[in-house]
């Protein structure tokens, strides 16, 4: 008989989980971005999760090649691809997407946040939250290869030490020896970005910046600035985060319980009641925003278009687990971090999981109670 796919929350307390990063000797990583809770999943589960990403891969493997107008370099180097643990009639649970993105995401805080959790779980070293490192390589050096590959690498951000992720900046800093800089402090210089204050040139972009999020006469000059930085690499370069979002997945055929459309090509709907069965989103919205939950058949007539929203069917998440100090039931996303190179196969990043009390995992969502935050997903990579 074959089993369903399972997951199970583990559970290791706020205080040991503290003191477990601390003697990482890390960044510091506060402790209301974190669940305590580390999760396992099966055989089954890790089958469903991988099948599901290489269709869509598959899927958006045209536009995945398509070149990004005006960019040297704008390779598409990594995906974010979240999925929701949502009901099923006959099984524990089922898989829907929830949104994905051309964008890299939370790999310093990860590892941080694996480490310190190994020294707590013991779980054999075949357990892994990421896909099996080459021989006698590690995850932080396997990754360099993607985000850092040249020893002048500067990370890029708006502003970035006054953003809430600026803990997982930091622990970029740590783990692969990067410079953090605003980009309205860069320069380019001879096809390069230049930083005055340091002197220094970078030949390597790790880029974190959200060019939309600017205004824009900003972003006009952030683009100015980075176009003209035509001899450097890129790791999750700008122009892709426009390349493929979540307008992406009303272009992939998908299962009926989590269906896409472009809102002007949604099939009718008989009024209100027709509508609110639908969630609409901003193609180029993150963390929370751009969101509408229900909305009328009016407030869908009325969204821009072309190509601008979209709607998805709204499914009904169900709880993966219960907190075991406030019988809470917790609600879980997982994101797959998915590098893409063109002499090898897509490799699993990291498996993250962001557990929540109401099924929002948006930081901008959260309640900060007890169980909620980010967490690593493992599976036995002997297994199989």
């Amino acid at each position: 008989m074959t089993a369903w796919p399972s997951i199970n929350l583990h559970h290791l307390g706020a205080e040991p989980l503290q003191r477990a990063l601390a003697d990482v000797r890390a960044p510091h990583l506060p402790m209301s971005l974190l669940s305590e809770h580390y999760a396992t999943g099966n055989t089954a589960l890790h089958a469903a999760l991988r099948t599901k990403v290489a269709h869509l891969v598959h899927a958006l493997e045209r536009p995945l090649r398509t070149p990004r107008p005006g960019w040297h370099g704008a390779r598409a180097d990594v995906l974010a691809l979240d999925m929701a643990f949502v009901e099923h009639p006959r099984q524990p649970f089922d898989l829907a997407w929830v949104e994905i993105q051309a964008f890299t995401s939370m790999l310093p805080t990860f590892h941080t946040l694996h480490l310190a959790q190994r020294r707590l779980h013991r779980l054999d070293r075949g357990w892994l939250p990421h896909d099996p490192t080459p021989p006698g390589v590690g995850w932080t050096d396997h990754l360099r290869g993607w985000v850092a590959p040249d020893p002048a690498t500067v990370l890029i951000e708006d502003r970035p030490r006054e953003r809430f992720n600026w803990p997982d900046l930091d622990a970029a800093r740590h783990w692969w020896q990067v410079s953090v800089h605003d980009w309205a402090e860069l320069v380019p210089a001879h096809g390069r970005l230049y930083h005055p204050g340091t002197a220094r040139h970078f030949g390597h972009a790790w880029n974190r910046l959200i060019l939309s999020d600017l205004a824009p006469f900003e972003r006009r000059r952030a683009e100015t600035t980075l176009m003209a930085a035509d001899r450097i690499g890129w790791h999750s370069h700008p122009a892709w985060y426009e390349g493929i979002h979540k307008g992406s997945l009303a272009e992939v055929p998908l299962a009926a319980h989590e269906t896409c459309h472009w809102v002007e090509e949604r099939p009718p709907c008989a009024g209100d009641e027709a509508a609110s069965g639908w969630v609409a989103k901003a193609v180029g919205s993150h963390s929370g925003s751009g969101l509408l939950l229900a909305p009328s058949a009016g407030q869908l007539a009325a969204l821009p278009t072309p190509r601008q929203w979209i709607v998805q069917k709204r499914f009904r998440q169900t709880p993966i687990g219960t907190h075991p100090q406030t019988g809470q039931p917790l609600f879980g996303e997982v994101r797959c971090m998915l590098g893409l190179a063109d002499d090898r196969p897509p490799w699993v990043m990291a498996w993250i999981l962001r557990l929540s009390t109401n099924g929002v995992a948006t930081l901008t969502g959260r309640q900060t109670l007890p169980g909620e935050g980010m967490t690593t997903l493992y599976f036995d990579t002997t297994a199989g």
